[in-house]
């Protein structure tokens, strides 16, 4: 249609009509409509949209209000808009729109009714020529203006009445709009617990979402957090209100605290606290889809009517949609990054990621291109400036000499100026000696200069500067192409970036991986420490130290002192010093650095964090302070994962500490004490983490002449088996106290096992020796037999008294017991069978063996004969090994052979002092033998062997005619004595505690006293 529109309406229809879909795309037009406007039919449907018809009034307030509310309630009405005609004149109008729904129950289709001004103007024409008429009557008019003073009254009350709606109306547009920007969950509980909580006039809000795993209801926000663990996280089964409206999806309205206090008794008490009266809780839903609940509070119940209801779930049901939008938003930025990441892998593997390589190939190929004399690619590098900055080096040069090369590197200002001056688009000058305060440095005289950014984004990574002689400009074509080029340059250098970011975020994870696993296998808090510092220098830093925060202040744990870690004097250490800067990193649980030193080394100190709070500290030394700023995040996590480590090797320790103070109190106590019999023991489990296991000793007086020993091996290891080693050691105690003899006692032990069942199949070894006569009962239970060592030569197995383990066919058999006779100087060996027993051996062998070696060592010391004997033995973790040793009165000499160690000396003195207590020497003559030997003993250790522990020391003594003679014998080398030291002060001393000094030298040196006995108490104890 085409010509002039009439200014009044033409069509059938009383109003115009049309259709929208919901973007405002007109899908339907009446002939009204199109009559008002002068449009062809052809023209609107599918071409042009609702919004494009209105004035730029009507098109602004249709984004801000007209839509939002159409969205929000489904409908508006009388909507005042002036609409542009085909002429370009205006139609005033009034609109009224509705949605119409699909059968998906989604919006479909907007159905909107225009209606055209002009009747209006001709209603209000006559309404006004009535009004002049019923002026003309006095009676008229009266009633007209009683009339209108109640018309007045309602149309106060209407104004007030639309006042708060145009607020509760400006409050639902402004949580409208912050719903539309809202891009996570945050946002929308911030606008809920804002303007939400306005436009529905409550004084108080609380929000629960639900659970990823879509059980339960998550507090997020509503001032102070709830001290009930159960409103924290709420199970959607729960009887609580906002379970229950997320559970039946309706609105819940808690009239009083007494009807919450059914379900918690802390909920209501803080109900009241808040001077709360009712609670509204309505569900945050979508479609079908349930994301959460919000909860209201008012002061009394009656503050909830019918229009706040409607409100409620209108400002929930625009949040459920939105929580919908930012879920979904979420998941597409996710795929995004994963799509991103899989374009920078890709790149990575396509192309040479080299920014070097990357930046002679450009200057290269510009050149080569077009014409230009001089090139330079400056990017950010080493070293940083005393600012902080990352100073500007020369990557490629062409044409520049060398010396001039060489000054950017010493003072790089005419390079820095470089990355930041050009602009996005580039910089083109005709002539460099225009621009001397910009390009002293680089150009002088006539030379034309492009510089372009080599910029990705906002992301500065470089300039690429071209100079070419002569004063020239640049033409647009070439100026386009060189920008083209620096944008392809760029993407170039930031795939290079993003390579090498990606390569060292590989290494640091594949290093904190393996520095994980390095933690995990190793056992304690010192020991971590040590691996922890080890494995830093200098693979992360040039030096590094680890303290732990003690109540009195901070212990060094370890460190490895190969670079600076240093206080803020530059002083290299790694002693635990008051660093100010470590005591603020220990303090504030921030990560602090010693001071900014240009191009120096520096130190940062990183708080190490376990279970909440700071357990320590650890100290790194970098070379450059850019290091620490670039490796934030790495330090972070090292930090997060080393003090999670060293916490698990407190703990570890702590656990083992108490593991062996249970464990040791499981294993005899004090051994006898008694002139005529001396004991040694040795034990090791076949678990690194225990210090006993099943295998067991003891020895106690029966009687005041007796003493009995007993080992024993418990079936199983660990914990469980020293705790029936417990049981039997107890029992074994109890029941020789009534004196059943070696036999009787292991038949009641039979019994005794009868009652638990881990005791069965344990054996035992069971002795009971007379002190006065030496008469030795004993009988042995499955258990290896016991080895006697005589004082003259020769050593045997006990095989007698044998009979099967424990609890194993009791009652069939009656359980025997043997004897033999000890003769003074003899030694008992009572083992379990891990000492000889192997996986892959003779068990008749391995006895021998066992023999033999201890024959060898018949000689020494009970301190380490026993010692000795497990590492000669026992030299694989099969089982757990335990031995108990007898030593039997004093034969009438006393023999003992110890390696050239000093820490031996300590067990020469313990043995040699029993021998003479025993053979009845008085004190005040045991003691000058006991000073006597021990410097006779230290001597031979130091001057015959160079106290390096190689070499043997031969201590023997023997009563002699009312005297104790005394001779010990080493084969080393003696030096001769330095005329200028302080030494050599033994022999002296030896020679005013005894009555008699020789020195022999015979393939080596023996030294021989002899001391007359003054009387006394012979048998004055040790």
């Amino acid at each position: 249609m085409s010509g002039v529109v009439s200014d009044q309406p033409s069509g059938d229809a009383p109003c115009g009509y049309l259709s929208t879909r919901m973007d405002g795309t007109i899908v339907g037009v009446n002939e009204t409509l199109l009559g008002w406007l002068g449009y062809e039919r052809s023209e609107l449907i599918g071409h042009v949209t609702f919004q494009s018809l209105l004035a730029i009034g009507g098109r602004i307030y249709y984004e801000t209000h007209y839509g939002p509310l159409l969205a929000m309630q489904g409908a508006v009405r009388e909507i005042a808009v002036e609409l542009v005609r085909r002429d370009g004149t205006r139609m005033p109008a009034l609109v009224n729109s509705d949605v119409q729904m699909g059968s998906d129950g989604r919006p479909s289709f907007i159905h909107t009714a225009v209606f055209s001004a002009l009747f209006r103007r001709e209603y209000e024409q006559e309404l006004l020529a009535a009004r002049r008429a019923a002026e003309e009557s006095e009676k008229v008019a009266l009633e007209a203006r009683r009339a209108a003073e109640v018309s007045e009254r309602v149309a106060l009350a209407a104004r007030q009445a639309a006042e708060e709606s145009e607020r509760r109306l400006a409050l639902l547009q402004d949580l409208v709009s912050e719903f539309a920007v809202a891009l996570n969950n945050g946002d929308v509980v911030d606008a809920l617990a804002g303007t939400g909580l306005r436009a529905v006039h409550a004084v108080r809000s609380a929000v629960w979402l639900k659970s990823d795993d879509g059980t339960s209801l998550e507090w997020m926000n509503g001032g102070s957090a709830p001290t009930e663990p159960r409103m924290q996280r709420t199970m959607l089964d729960d009887p609580l209100p906002h379970a229950r409206a997320a559970r039946e999806g309706t609105l819940l309205v808690v009239d009083s605290d007494d009807e919450l206090r059914r379900e918690s008794a802390v909920a209501a008490d803080a109900m009241v606290a808040l001077g709360l009266g009712a609670l509204a809780i309505v569900p945050l839903v979508a479609g079908d889809t349930l994301f959460g609940v919000v909860g209201f509070g008012y002061r009394a119940a009656s503050d909830i009517g019918t229009e706040t209801r409607q409100l409620l779930w209108t400002v929930a049901r625009q949040a459920g949609q939105t929580l919908q939008r930012t879920r979904q938003f979420e998941v597409e930025q996710q795929l995004r990054q994963r799509a991103e990441t899989l374009q920078l892998i890709t790149a990575a593997l396509a192309v040479p990621l080299d920014a070097q390589q990357i930046a002679e190939a450009a200057a290269d190929r510009v050149a080569a291109t077009l014409d230009f004399d001089r090139a330079l690619v400056v990017l950010p590098g080493e070293p940083p400036t005393v600012a902080g900055g990352m100073a500007a080096v020369p990557a490629v040069t062409t044409g520049f000499t060398q010396s001039t090369v060489d000054a950017w590197w010493h003072d790089p200002a005419p390079l820095e100026r470089m990355l930041g001056w050009p602009a996005t688009e580039g910089t083109f000058i005709a002539r460099a000696a225009d621009h001397p305060d910009t390009l002293d440095g680089l150009f002088t005289g006539d030379w034309a200069v492009a510089i372009l950014p080599l910029r990705v984004g906002t992301v500065a990574l470089g300039a690429l500067v071209l100079g070419r002689a002569g004063t020239r400009g640049f033409p647009p074509g070439e100026r386009s192409f060189l920008r083209t080029f620096a944008t392809q340059c760029a993407q170039a250098l930031e795939r290079a970036r993003l390579h090498a970011e990606t390569l060292e975020l590989q290494r640091e994870a594949t290093f904190l991986v393996a520095l994980s696993r390095r933690l995990d296998e190793t056992a304690g808090l010192l020991s971590r420490a040590g691996v922890l510092v080890s494995e830093l220098v200098p693979a992360v830093a040039l030096g590094a130290r680890v303290e732990l925060v003690v109540e009195t202040g901070r212990v060094l744990l370890a460190a490895e002192p190969t670079g600076p870690v240093a206080g803020p004097d530059g002083a290299g250490g790694t002693e635990a010093r008051a660093d100010e800067f470590v005591d603020v990193a220990v303090r504030t649980g921030n990560t602090t650095i010693a001071a900014q030193r240009g191009t120096g080394p520096c130190d940062v100190a990183v708080p190490l964090r376990a279970r909440g709070r700071v357990i320590g500290v650890l100290v790194l030394g970098f070379p450059r302070g850019s290091e620490i700023h670039r490796r934030t995040r790495f330090l972070s996590e090292l930090a997060a994962s080393a003090g999670l480590a060293l916490e698990n090797g407190r703990l570890y320790d702590q656990e083992h500490e108490n593991a062996h103070i249970l464990q040791r109190g499981l294993l005899s106590g004090d051994l006898p004490r008694d002139p005529r019999v001396a004991f040694g023991t040795w034990y090791r489990p076949a678990a690194d983490d225990l210090e006993v296991g099943g295998d067991w000793h003891d020895a106690f007086m029966v009687g005041p002449n007796r003493v009995a020993i007993v080992v024993g091996d418990v079936v199983g290891r660990g914990i469980r088996a020293a705790a029936t080693m417990g049981h039997l050691r107890s029992a074994v105690r109890a029941l020789a106290a009534t004196d059943p003899g070696p036999a009787g006692l292991l038949e009641r032990l039979d019994r005794f096992v009868d009652r638990f069942e881990d005791g069965r199949m344990s054996t035992v070894a069971y002795a009971l020796l007379d002190l006065d006569t030496g008469q030795l009962r004993y009988a042995c239970a499955g258990h290896v037999p016991p080895l006697l060592i005589e004082p003259n030569g020769g050593e045997r197995f006990l095989w007698s008294g044998r009979s099967t383990p424990i609890a194993a066919y009791t009652g069939m058999k009656p359980r025997v017991e043997a004897e033999a006779q000890l003769k003074p100087g003899a030694r008992l060996l009572l083992y379990t069978d891990g000492l000889v027993e192997r996986r892959t051996g003779n068990l008749h062998t391995d006895l021998a063996r066992l023999a033999g070696e201890a024959a060898a060592r018949r000689h020494a010391p009970l301190a380490w004969l026993l010692p000795d004997l497990g590492a000669a033995l026992a030299q694989t973790r099969d089982d757990d090994v335990c031995m108990l040793c007898l030593a039997y009165g004093a034969g009438p000499s006393f023999a003992c052979t110890v390696p050239a160690d000093i820490v031996r000396l300590k067990s020469v003195r313990d043995e040699l002092r029993g021998w003479l207590v025993t053979a009845g020497v008085p004190a005040l003559d045991r003691d000058a033998v006991l000073l006597a030997c021990s410097e006779a003993v230290a001597n031979a250790i130091e001057h015959a062997y160079g106290a390096d522990g190689v070499g043997e020391v031969h201590v023997s003594a023997a009563m002699l005619d009312g005297s104790v003679e005394l001779a010990v014998h080493d084969r080393g080398a003696w030096q001769d004595p330095d005329p200028q030291s302080d030494r050599g002060r033994g022999l002296a001393l030896i020679e005013t505690v005894v009555d008699d000094v020789t020195i022999a030298h015979d393939g080596g040196t023996t030294i021989t006293m002899r001391r007359r006995l003054q009387g006394g108490d012979r048998h004055d104890p040790a």
